[in-house]
């Protein structure tokens, strides 16, 4: 657990959650739950970060106040808490929190794995074609000038743009990390983000309509079961909608409800879940069970998310191979075909 004025990770949210939910069913009070996860503690920020949360308890502060002023947990976490504190469901609340960060967490490790390796795979890619017009065709072109032949066109190109890129590579490389520097800045602004988040959001719709869609229904069921009803539920999961389209559909949702319609018909009408999770929706608050049924809808979200990145990943590595075989081939046989056509002339 870190403790540097970043709200910390989802990781760090449900394993801290889990382990408060944990001495606090057991009946311990709660800075004395908190001290016994501080002397549990193994690195020294975490240390310091649970001490503050102790010494605000101990100061007769309550529990959401105390992770508040601390600076490195989100509002989303603080309010739940406060409800927790103020229903008496506490522990609840903190389950519902542990499994609401962990499936954050999951959907988000399993973005970066889709990331990372066509990332790794495009690096590759790039790599060898550079060797290849950068000292492999000069190689060949000393050849093809000793035997007092020329390169195809394709390779004289390909080689000029070599040469170009060789010539130029202080630049470029300052270039690079000029965009690299200012993506970093973009990640650590709010502004940056929501411009990244909207450029992803219309690169992946689909992708990033199932993820909305799981994140809001995570979000729902963790309220409902904390003893949220449906309005303040959509009002306080509202903030949490960082999908542009979804956003729009939840504040319509919240405007329906306001203006007297139901909850599962403003659910089908704004259409924030559509086919079955529509239906298990509305069979769930007909039966009272709404929460189980978010909990439920939330799950498959995740599973569809895994199983969208899967197909995802399956598409882009062939696909990478495919090109990087097709480019390579093409470079080789340029030089090549030339070469084998004025050696044969020789002889």
């Amino acid at each position: 657990m870190s403790n540097n004025k970043q709200l910390l990770s989802a990781e760090e949210l449900s394993a801290f959650s889990a382990q408060l939910a944990l001495t606090v069913k057991t009946g311990i009070p709660l800075s004395e739950s908190i001290m016994i996860l501080r002397d549990d503690s193994e690195t020294p920020a975490a240390k310091a970060l649970l001490g503050k949360i102790f010494d605000s308890l101990e100061l007769g502060n309550p529990l959401a106040v105390s992770l508040k002023d601390t600076g490195v947990f989100p509002v989303y976490m603080t309010q739940m808490i406060e409800i927790g504190e103020t229903s008496g469901r506490l522990d609840q609340v903190l389950d519902s929190l542990s499994k609401y960060y962990a499936r954050e967490h999951n959907i988000a490790k399993s973005v970066q794995s889709a990331v990372t390796y066509p990332a790794i795979m495009l690096f590759i890619l790039i790599a060898i074609i550079l060797i290849l017009v950068i000292k492999v065709l000069p190689i060949f072109n000393q050849v093809f000038t000793s035997l007092g032949g020329e390169m195809s066109p394709f390779a004289a190109g390909a080689m000029s743009l070599g040469s170009a890129i060789s010539r130029y590579s202080v630049v470029i490389v300052i270039v690079i990390a000029v965009v690299a520097a200012a993506l970093i800045i973009m990640r650590l602004t709010q502004g940056g983000r929501k411009a990244l988040s909207s450029l992803s959001q219309n690169m992946f719709k689909r992708l990033s309509h199932k993820m909305a869609s799981g994140k809001f229904a995570s979000g729902m069921a963790l309220m409902l079961a904390s003893g949220v009803d449906a309005d303040k539920a959509v009002e306080l999961t509202l903030p949490l909608m960082d999908n542009i389209d979804m956003h729009k559909r939840v504040e319509k949702l919240k405007g329906r409800i306001e203006a007297g319609a139901s909850f599962s018909e403003s659910v089908v009408e704004t259409q924030v879940f559509t086919g079955m999770e529509a239906r298990m929706l509305v069979l769930g608050f007909k039966s009272g069970n709404l929460d189980n049924v978010m909990e439920r809808i939330a799950e498959d979200y995740e599973t569809q998310v895994d199983e969208r990145l899967d197909n995802l990943i399956s598409i882009i590595e062939p696909t990478m191979v495919a090109v990087l075989c097709v480019i390579v081939g093409l470079i080789l046989l340029s030089a090549m075909l030339p070469l084998l056509a004025v050696m044969s002339s020789i002889v």
